[in-house]
């Protein structure tokens, strides 16, 4: 007969087997055929049927079956449980969790680019670094730093986006009220995409006129700006009850 290995208790060295057709058998250890290979929940096995017990069991799928049978069986369990569809609840009945996740991965894409880096809504910080030498450079050449310092101290404001986001996570698995949350993780996501809008604006505005144009085609806004901006607004739609999940159910 064949079936899968359900369980097995290596203090005990007792296990069980579920065969094709539906009956379960009881084995033990010194019924494994499989070497020093363990009996592994999930694993496809051959074994002869004696009084509703299994012996001379042997592997037949391999590692890789048993991998593949494990891991159904966790989805399975997952998908059967009251978890797994409360999860699925959040992503299908608003779009308060999927635009959410959206905001989240935008901070960690690219949000300026340029021929020499690109730096993520998150990783600002360490080109501010950067930028804030050559503004002081600037300022010792008798130029001025164009706004550059107002620019760097509102870019603390960026972090909104991503607190924003995981208090509107927290708020829709907490089954509290969306609307609030959403309101502001769309004006923050908004928010956030504009301080960069405002960097690019600050660094161009510190060379030379002769090479601003050229400055300006090399440095662009990225990716993770425009998913903020978008997402942002989907948000600030959502919560007024503009826009709906197409996945949810009337």
């Amino acid at each position: 007969m064949k079936g899968k290995i359900l369980g097995f208790d290596e203090a005990t060295g007792k296990g069980a087997i579920s065969a094709d057709d539906g009956t379960r058998h009881k084995f033990d250890r010194a019924d494994w055929r499989g070497g020093d290979k363990p009996p592994t929940p999930g694993l496809v096995v051959d074994f002869e049927s004696e009084n509703g017990g299994a012996r001379e069991i042997y592997p037949v799928g391999g590692s890789a079956m048993a991998a593949l049978g494990t891991i159904g069986a966790d989805l399975g369990a997952l998908t059967e449980s009251e978890q797994g569809a409360r999860i699925a609840a959040l992503m299908t009945r608003s779009l308060a969790v999927p635009l959410a996740l959206l905001v989240l991965l935008a901070c960690f894409l690219s949000a300026l680019t340029s021929p020499v880096q690109s730096a993520t809504l998150i990783g600002l910080g360490n080109a501010m670094d950067d930028l804030g030498r050559v503004a002081a450079a600037q300022e010792m050449l008798g130029g001025g730093k164009s706004g550059f310092d107002t620019v760097q101290t509102l870019l603390i404001l960026r972090f909104a986006a991503p607190i924003a986001a995981l208090w509107l996570i927290w708020a829709a698995w907490s089954g509290k009220s969306e609307r609030l949350p959403m309101l502001v993780t769309g004006a923050a996501s908004i928010v956030a995409a504009l301080m960069v809008v405002m960097l690019r604006s600050a660094i161009l505005s510190m060379v030379p006129d002769f090479v601003r144009d050229r400055m300006a085609d090399g440095i662009s806004l990225g990716i993770g700006t425009w998913l903020l901006l978008l997402a942002g607004a989907a948000l600030i739609a959502a919560g007024l009850g503009k826009l709906r999940n197409p996945l949810a159910k009337d």
